[in-house]
């Protein structure tokens, strides 16, 4: 026990080969658990890979890992990630026979890595990495507090598009700033006053110096933002409960001009409202839904304010959780003879058949191809004629990656066992999923015998299921939920869970709106560390919130700064602490904006794209 809320667990393997990692809490399995992991042995001559990246990871998290070519010869190196979401590979080259690699999944689900060296898989490729969404919820929002200057000559709203500004500091740092519309109508610039003394103010269209720019500003002591200085009371910040809001109040009327960032993270993501009554105060209330342990972040000019991060213990009941059940009863198949023909089933929507392959083990080891055809839109078959008695293992593989449940085991003659544990489930249904959209996956009860196959979901809103029986030992099973969370998906057999089940499903919200966001004034290259940088999110009409953070090369998340500088415009300020490929994350009510997350190069990286 690390005494902080999480606990290590250390094991020595002893033999070589392919490892199952199980851990229960409460008789449950937890995220990602089974843990899947290859062992070999280090003086075998051959690359080899080994770090957590290659067995479990959380979404929005760099996944790391390293390969070491100490004493494999001459080869090339050649490595690909495929799952729910883009993975972008970033490697460093130790030049001592190792390579530190590192990406960034930003969807929970499963994922493949596929490590060559001189064109051949390395022991345990493809690896099989089980990426969870984040155990604790997390909201956030900002506040921007700027001064606000407005600029000389007569200039109108359209000119805003034309016309970019920048503001140097007296230390020399140069931060872009932003146009808008000031209250008596005219048009200023908005920026967040950091060192005191005198700026220089630089206003261009197309490159070109306006009237009078640039320009000189003073900046007095009172007008820096200070994070010592803002105060806070409230009980919300000491103690709270579930399903009720919880006051505090944040008094920054002597701390200058900054950026407020408020975030909430713990077991439930807590709703967040905040009253600005544009006196130098705002009362903050929110409502978390789980008990435990929240942790409130406070930050003002990019600092925490004294106290931050405060540590509330919530009380109270948590969330109902809505359950939906279906139970049908399987019967056993007829005995398969040698010579018949075999065939298994398996549903697979929006894929391409000439890119499956299937292939048969038999007991004796002999190998042979198998036929795939598909018999009507999506729904596929593997058919074989067995040579031998006993288990063969069918293996299924969509563009050289094993399909989710493959391997199969298919036995010809008698079932030699039965049970819960024989019985196969894979599908983009048992990871991830949509609000509103159907979630589907296959079971695959034949090598089980006969017996009562169960199928629940169990999170925020009741599930509508849906169940087709193949008639074949196998089944199709979709589920839609109307509200986004985390769920869970029980799947038992004569009352036992199979392997793997319950299954931690994150549906996603479905937005209308996160498409019609774009982003502008971004610069992604020549990026120096502990310089500010900003962004432009125009929301082009859509309803919601907006959430930004920025994830560093290490997995440190780097607050973001949101401030409205026009109608359906605003600025996002951050400040890249390392170098490296940082990623923005760019979020309308939960759902990401086109292109995010956005890779930034920040300094001089080693880091080479993959």
């Amino acid at each position: 026990d690390n005494n902080n809320g999480t606990i290590s667990v250390k094991y020595q393997p002893s033999e070589e080969g392919m490892h199952y990692l199980h851990v229960k809490f409460n008789g449950e399995q937890v995220q990602g658990s089974p843990f899947k992991f290859h062992v070999n042995k280090t003086n075998t001559g051959q690359a080899y890979a080994y770090g957590p990246g290659l067995t479990h990871g959380i979404s929005g998290e760099p996944a790391k890992f390293d390969i070491s070519t100490k004493g494999a010869g001459a080869g090339g190196l050649s490595l690909a990630v495929e799952g729910p979401s883009k993975a972008e590979i970033n490697c460093v080259d130790n030049k001592d026979g190792t390579v530190n690699v590192s990406y960034l999944p930003t969807a929970p689900g499963e994922y493949k890595i596929i490590a060559k060296f001189a064109d051949e898989h390395i022991p345990g490729s493809p690896f099989t990495c089980k990426v969870t969404g984040d155990n604790k919820k997390k909201n956030q929002i900002s506040v921007g507090s700027s001064s606000e200057l407005p600029l000389p000559g007569d200039l109108s709203e359209s000119d805003i598009r034309a016309l970019k500004a920048f503001i140097q500091s007296p230390s020399g740092d140069v931060e872009q700033c932003f146009l808008k519309k000031l209250p008596k109508g005219n048009i200023g610039i908005s920026f967040t006053p950091r060192e005191v003394g005198e700026h220089l103010v630089s206003v261009k269209n197309n490159g070109k110096h306006i009237s009078n720019s640039p320009f000189k500003i003073y900046v007095n002591p009172q007008e820096v933002g200070d994070a010592s200085r803002v105060k806070v009371s409230g009980e919300g910040l000491k103690m709270g409960r579930t399903h009720i809001f919880n006051k505090f109040q944040i008094n920054t009327k002597s701390a200058g001009y900054g950026g407020l960032s408020l975030s909430i993270e713990g077991p439930s993501k807590a709703e967040i409202e905040c009253q600005d009554n544009e006196d130098g105060t705002l009362d903050v209330q929110y409502k978390p839904t789980e008990p435990g342990f929240y942790i409130v972040n406070i930050k003002f000019a990019d600092s925490h304010i004294p106290g931050s991060p405060f540590h509330v213990p919530i009380s109270g009941e948590g969330s109902e959780k809505q359950t939906e059940n279906i139970k049908r009863m399987r019967e056993a198949v007829p005995v398969t003879e040698v010579g018949s023909q075999c065939r298994l089933t398996f549903k697979m929507p929006g894929i391409n058949m000439r890119d499956l392959d299937a292939q048969v083990t038999a007991p004796s080891g002999r190998v042979e191809n198998a036929n795939i055809s598909e018999l009507e839109d999506g729904l596929y078959a593997v058919n074989f004629v067995p040579r031998e008695l006993g288990v063969h293992t069918v293996t299924v593989r969509y563009r050289e990656i094993d399909i989710p449940g493959s391997p199969f085991q298919f036995t010809v003659g008698p079932l030699q066992d039965s049970g819960a544990h024989r019985v196969h489930a894979g599908g983009p249904g048992l990871e991830r999923g949509m609000q509103g959209e159907p979630a589907e996956f296959n079971v695959w009860t034949r090598e089980a015998g006969p017996g009562s196959l169960a199928i629940s979901v169990e999170g925020p809103s009741k599930a509508q299921i849906d169940f087709k029986d193949r008639k074949d030992g196998s089944c199709y099973v979709s589920y839609t939920v109307e509200e986004s969370g985390e769920y869970s998906v029980g799947i038992r057999f004569n009352d036992q869970h199979i392997p793997q089940s319950p299954y931690r499903v994150f549906i996603i919200p479905r937005s209308l709106h996160a498409d019609k966001v774009r982003v502008s004034s971004f610069d992604r290259e020549k990026i120096s560390v502990n310089t500010p940088q900003a962004i432009l999110l125009t929301k082009n009409g859509a309803q919601g919130n907006l959430q930004c953070k920025v994830v560093s090369p290490t997995g440190r998340e780097e607050d973001c700064y949101i401030s409205q500088v026009g109608q359906d415009e605003y600025s996002v300020r951050y400040v890249p602490r390392e170098n490296g490929t940082h990623y923005l994350h760019a979020k309308l009510d939960g759902v990401h904006v086109p292109g995010s997350p956005f890779s930034i190069k920040v300094g001089d990286d080693r880091r080479t794209s993959a």
